[in-house]
């Protein structure tokens, strides 16, 4: 009762914090007042917008745009508000980056590289002799079809024409600047800096910039030791994130927890509650990425290694939901009226969306790889020549893990199942990509290739929902057949009363003469699924058959071809003739009950015997004044 308790107060801090976030995030980005909605407009109107013709209006573009950058940060280092920040953000951050040619980066990384490369090319052109702009070539200068490159005098750096794709016949500063860039800048930081912010270094001041929402005085108070770069972010800036991250881990752990322990009636049901652990971690991710990206405003290898992270939750989050929506799907077309839940054609839809799930979820893996710079495709793509040598020299290895993947579809056992395979029986510990591992009942592991275990006939009694108890009894040829009658119907009177038999399926009968014996066959189903319990029950049965034999007059015959001469004291004629009348009476009166009991002689003994026994200490017994708890048995207990 605590537990759910805490799990519903943490989910409702959960909720009510995104909520929170949520709503100052939409008051503080869409509900400015009139007055700073027409400054804004005012501001970004005075914006000219990048020329890319030639490489002269390229680099007059990236000039402008310093001076524009200039201004906004003296004007940020007084008035950090979110219009500031907006206009840098949104508008010359963008315009900066329209000047660099980031097709050869990662997309998900590109933002991050640009801003690096930004900071160099401003260090870089700020401390270097600039040419006359009446110098730099116009599109004149080049031929229509040849070669337009040109290089800024005195630097590596170039700009050149692009001659295909969406920007084609645009100058914009060539892909090798990202790495040829800070190289340069190294060679010529020792240069003064000439620059209206009184910095030593644009990338430097670029480095410890940061959101609205952190207020300087706190940044100025952070301690010189965790102001200095590591992994291109200061310390501070590292630490905030991974706390911050950390945070919202232990939120979606909380938020995942309460999905789980609420019910749902239903596969849809189940489905959509939990679609929201993925809705759930978008949300987060989204939220942090935002945060680190224009408030904390990390850089550099560290910034670079938060975008993939982000980048990899939010596809696996899209790769969950696919899966998810496609289960959900295909069971509202098994909801109708003409399709059985478990009939062949709710199983070929369960398995069609599975397959389906599996297809979307490799393009979508495909497409996230794609934007993270992995060229999954081409990749897939270029094993079709020598994908069948491949596949022949690995087939072993691909025939497990496709064993491993039905096994995972099929589910034919899981993890702690207990399970007969072959002739051996364990519990299964794992499922690896290449092998199983089962613990066999002496407590060693027995290992077995996914694709032979596959096709392997399987037993898994985890799943039984009643465990079977059956024997065949052997009663000595002396007895008559009225007595035999008298057993058999004692016997069947114990089954129903005993509660833990199912009386629908109890079958005692005579099943024939064997050498030495009378032969009576009994199955019955124990209601359990505990083996521990199964065999207390077939030892409580065991034991009152035993008694029943015994206090009928009868006794079992020797399994044995033994010429003996009979010294004891023969059959209990007095039992045996108490039995014989007894059946004569239900032959008289009509209730004979062969070959079964009428459905009112079931209904009166159903339950009336006392399991556990008399006797036992989970027994209750009268004279005693508390009823003794019993101690439930260890589902892996030997």
């Amino acid at each position: 009762m605590g537990s759910a308790r805490a799990k519903d107060f943490f989910a409702l801090i959960f909720i009510g914090l995104l909520s929170v976030t949520a709503a100052n995030a939409q008051d503080r980005t869409i509900q400015p007042s009139v007055s700073q909605v027409e400054t804004e407009i005012q501001e970004l109107l005075t914006i000219q917008p990048v020329r890319t013709d030639s490489p002269r209006e390229t680099f007059d573009s990236f000039l402008r745009l310093r001076d524009e950058a200039e201004n906004l940060l003296l004007h940020y280092r007084t008035d950090r508000s979110r219009a500031n920040a907006f206009r840098w953000n949104r508008v010359l951050a963008p315009q900066f980056r329209s000047l660099l040619d980031l097709s050869s980066h990662p997309t998900a990384t590109r933002e991050d590289a640009a801003l690096e490369t930004i900071g160099f090319l401003l260090d870089i052109f700020g401390r270097i002799e600039l040419p006359s702009l009446d110098l730099v070539p116009d599109e004149t200068k080049f031929e229509k079809d040849g070669p337009a490159v040109w290089r800024v005098p005195g630097t590596p750096i170039r700009i050149k024409r692009i001659d295909e794709g969406p920007r084609a016949s645009e100058f914009i500063f060539s892909a090798e600047t990202i790495d040829v860039a800070p190289r340069f800048y190294r060679q010529i930081a020792h240069l003064p800096l000439r620059s209206r912010l009184g910095v030593d270094s644009w990338s430097n001041e670029l480095l410890h910039l940061t959101g609205p929402m952190i207020p300087a005085g706190l940044v100025n108070a952070i301690p010189q030791f965790l102001r200095k770069p590591w992994f291109d972010t200061p310390v501070w800036k590292m630490l905030a994130a991974i706390i911050l991250a950390a945070f919202a881990a232990l939120l979606l752990r909380v938020w995942h927890s309460f999905l789980l322990s609420r019910e749902a009636s239903g596969r849809i049901s189940t489905s959509l509650m939990h679609l929201m652990s993925p809705l759930g971690i978008i949300f987060i991710v989204k939220l942090l990425d935002y945060f680190f990206r224009y408030e904390i405003i990390l850089s550099g290898a560290f910034s670079n290694f938060v975008t993939t992270v982000v980048t990899i939750a939010i596809y696996i989050s899209y790769l969950w939901i696919f899966w998810l929506l496609a289960e959900v799907f295909f069971e509202a077309l098994i909801l109708s009226p003409n399709i059985p839940d478990e009939s062949l054609d709710a199983n070929l839809m369960r398995l069609i969306a599975k397959v389906i799930g599996f297809i979307g979820g490799v393009l979508i893996v495909a497409i996230g790889a794609q934007e993270l710079g992995i060229p999954l495709l081409s990749v897939l793509t270029g094993l079709g020549i020598g994908g069948v040598a491949v596949a022949l020299a690995i087939r072993p290895t691909l025939e497990n893990l496709i064993g491993g993947m039905v096994l995972f579809i099929d589910k034919p056992v899981r993890v702690g199942d207990f399970c007969s395979f072959g002739d051996q029986t364990g519990t299964v510990e794992s499922i690896g990509v290449r092998s199983t591992q089962i613990r066999a009942l002496d407590r060693t592991t027995i290992s077995i290739p996914n694709a032979k275990f596959a096709d392997m006939e399987i037993v898994n009694w985890a799943r039984c929902d009643r465990m079977m108890i059956q024997m065949t009894i052997g009663l000595r040829y002396e007895t008559p057949s009225d007595q035999l009658r008298h057993v058999l119907v004692k016997l069947r009177e114990m089954f129903h009363a005993h509660p833990k038999i199912d009386r629908e399926t109890i079958r005692v009968r005579f099943a024939g003469y064997a050498d030495s014996s009378l032969e009576i066959e009994v199955r019955v189903y124990a209601l359990t699924r505990e083996w521990n319990e199964f065999y207390a029950i077939r030892e409580d049965v065991y034991l009152r058959i035993n008694d029943i034999i015994r206090a009928t007059g009868t006794d079992f015959a020797f399994p044995s071809r033994t010429l003996y001469i009979g010294r004891d004291s023969g059959l209990n004629l007095e039992t045996q003739e108490t039995a014989l009348k007894e059946v004569n009476s239900w032959r008289r009166s009509g209730r004979l009950p062969f070959p079964n009991f009428s459905t009112a002689r079931m209904d009166e003994l159903e339950g009336t015997l006392d399991y556990p026994p008399k006797g036992s200490p989970q027994s209750y017994r009268p004279e005693a004044d508390t009823l003794e708890a019993s101690e439930p048995l260890s589902a892996d207990a030997d």
